[in-house]
C-alpha cells in the first residue's frame, strides 16, 4: 500500500474506529489532494474493497470516469460489481466498455477473474494478457542472463550471487535460473577446494626435515610473542593464527585459535587444515564429522571434508579407505585437479 494512503488510514482510524466513516474521509482526502496517481488510487480501491465498501468503490470509479482520469482500478471495480451483482445493469456495463476502450485498459481489466461475466471479450483479453506476460518474462530473463554472463566473465562472484538471488525471486521455479544457481554453487565449491588444498600433497615423515637451529630459535621466540599477544587481544587471534600457519608452526596455530574470540567457517577451516598439517589425524576425523553437521548448509562442505578425511585416513595408514574416499570425491567432481593429483601419487605407492 502507498505511504500516503497508509498514513491517512492510520490517522483517520486513530480518530474513530469506523470503516464506513474512514472510507468517506479517504475518498474525500484523496480527491482533494494532488496525489491522485495510479499507486494511491489502487491503494484506496484495495482498502475500500477490503472494507466491504463496494458501493463507495464503484461510485469512486464512476467519478474517475467522469473526470477523465487516465487510471481506473479495473480489477477492484469488477470484484466490487460482483459483490453487488450488477451484471444486469446494461447501461453501466456499456459505460465500462467505453471507458476500457478510451483508456486502452483491456489487458488490465483482464486481471479480474470475474470480468468475463460482464464483458464476454474479457476472456480473450485474459489470453492476450498471459501471452504478453510470457513475452515480457522471457525478455526480462534474457536481460538478467546477459548480466549474469558479464559478471561471471569478470569473476565478480558476490555480485553474481546477489543477481541470482534476485532472479530466483523474480522467476521462481524457472529451470534456466535453477540451472544457473546449481552451476554457480558447483563452480564456487571447486574454487574453495582449490584454495584450501595444501601446498604439499604428500604427508610423509621424511618431509619433516631438520631446520636451521638459529631460524628455529627465532621462530620459537616469535611464536611465544604471538601467543602472548593472542592471549592479550583475542579479537586479533585469528589473524595471528594465520601468521603461525604461514610459518608452518601448526601446533602454535592451534593454540592461538583456541584463544580467538572470532567465530565462523573461516576459523573452522583453518583449524582443520592445522590439524591435518600437525598430524592430529584422529582429532581431525572427529572434528570433520561435527563440521559436516554444522556447515551442512554450505555447498562446498561435503567436498572439502571428503578431501581432508582422505588425507587423514592416509596419514593413519588406512590407505585403501583413503583411496576409496578420494575416488568418491572425484566421481562427483572429476575436474578437481588437486584430488586427482594426490590420488595419482597414492596409487603409485
Amino acid at each position: 500500500m502507498s505511504n500516503y494512503i497508509e498514513l491517512e488510514i492510520q490517522s483517520i482510524l486513530n480518530e474513530i474506529d469506523d470503516l464506513d466513516y474512514a472510507s468517506d474521509r479517504l475518498i474525500h482526502n484523496l480527491e482533494s489532494s494532488d496525489s491522485m496517481d495510479a499507486e494511491n488510487i489502487t491503494a484506496l480501491a484495495k482498502f475500500l474493497y477490503n472494507a466491504k465498501a463496494h458501493s463507495k468503490l464503484i461510485h469512486f470509479c464512476a467519478k474517475l470516469f467522469q473526470n477523465d482520469k487516465p487510471f481506473i482500478p479495473w480489477p477492484y471495480l469488477f470484484e466490487a460489481m460482483e459483490q453487488l451483482t450488477l451484471e444486469g445493469d446494461t447501461r453501466f456495463v456499456d459505460a465500462l466498455i467505453e471507458g476500457l476502450e478510451e483508456t486502452h485498459s483491456q489487458l488490465e481489466a483482464a486481471r479480474s477473474k470475474v470480468a468475463a461475466r460482464y464483458i464476454p471479450e474479457a476472456a480473450q483479453w485474459a489470453i492476450e494478457r498471459r501471452y504478453q506476460q510470457q513475452k515480457s518474462h522471457e525478455a526480462n530473463k534474457k536481460v538478467y542472463l546477459e548480466q549474469l554472463v558479464m559478471l561471471r566473465t569478470q569473476q565478480l562472484y558476490e555480485q553474481e550471487k546477489i543477481l541470482l538471488g534476485t532472479m530466483q525471486k523474480m522467476f521462481p521455479g524457472d529451470p534456466d535460473v535453477n540451472k544457473e544457481v546449481r552451476e554457480h554453487k558447483q563452480r564456487y565449491a571447486l574454487e574453495i577446494l582449490q584454495k584450501r588444498s595444501p601446498k604439499k600433497t604428500r604427508i610423509k615423515t621424511e618431509d619433516l626435515t631438520l631446520k636451521d637451529p638459529e631460524v628455529e630459535t627465532a621462530l620459537s621466540s616469535l611464536m611465544a610473542s604471538i601467543l602472548e599477544k593472542a592471549n592479550e587481544y583475542p579479537e586479533v587471534a585469528f589473524d595471528l593464527a594465520i601468521a603461525a600457519f604461514m610459518f608452518e608452526r601448526f601446533e602454535e596455530c592451534l593454540e592461538i585459535l583456541n584463544l580467538s574470540s572470532e567465530e565462523g567457517s573461516s576459523v573452522i577451516w583453518l583449524r582443520l587444515e592445522a590439524l591435518l598439517h600437525a598430524r592430529h589425524f584422529i582429532e581431525l576425523l572427529n572434528d570433520l564429522a561435527k563440521v559436516e553437521v554444522l556447515l551442512a548448509h554450505e555447498p562446498e562442505t561435503f567436498f572439502a571434508t571428503a578431501y581432508l578425511r582422505a588425507q587423514a585416513l592416509w596419514g593413519l595408514g588406512q590407505k585403501h579407505t583413503a583411496i576409496e574416499v578420494m575416488e568418491g570425491l572425484l566421481a562427483s567432481r572429476p575436474h578437481y585437479r588437486a584430488a586427482s593429483a594426490l590420488l595419482s601419487i597414492w596409487s603409485q605407492q
